[in-house]
């Protein structure tokens, strides 16, 4: 008997890991006009459901270029690229994750912390900007 219930336990926790979806802050504001708005989602009770493949982390990311606040994005993300800032030709890209529903609050602070995978964000947002302009 026991041995069946911890069979049903942990086919219980199985099924309820795969239908939990974490609850994010979704928005993207690649122009300046939308910006605003996107800064404004700062409490958890604007968060939504994140989709099955991207449920992992919440993040808020911030695109400066030469000090002027250009784009502003908060989501839901597979893998966490770490906590930081990132500059490269003008441009500084500042992320910040989390795990908890709600949790992308915040406005990607601007702490340094270079790591491979938030330069490789950094150019490529370099380059989506510069093939927009």
């Amino acid at each position: 008997m026991a041995r069946y219930l911890c069979i049903l336990v942990f086919l219980l926790g199985c099924v309820t890991a795969s239908v939990y979806c974490l609850n994010c802050n979704q928005c993207v504001a690649p122009i300046p006009d939308s910006l605003s708005e996107c800064q404004a989602m700062n409490t958890s009770s604007t968060a939504t459901n994140c989709s099955a493949n991207l449920n992992n982390f919440c993040f808020t990311a911030r695109v400066e270029t030469a000090g002027i606040l250009t784009g502003f994005s908060r989501g839901c993300m597979a893998v966490s690229a770490g906590n930081g800032c990132v500059s490269l030709a003008g441009v500084t890209t500042c992320r910040t994750f989390c795990a908890t529903d709600g949790c992308n609050t915040d406005n990607a602070g601007h702490n340094i912390q270079a790591s491979a995978t938030l330069l490789l964000a950094t150019v490529a947002l370099a380059v989506l900007a510069a093939v927009r302009s």
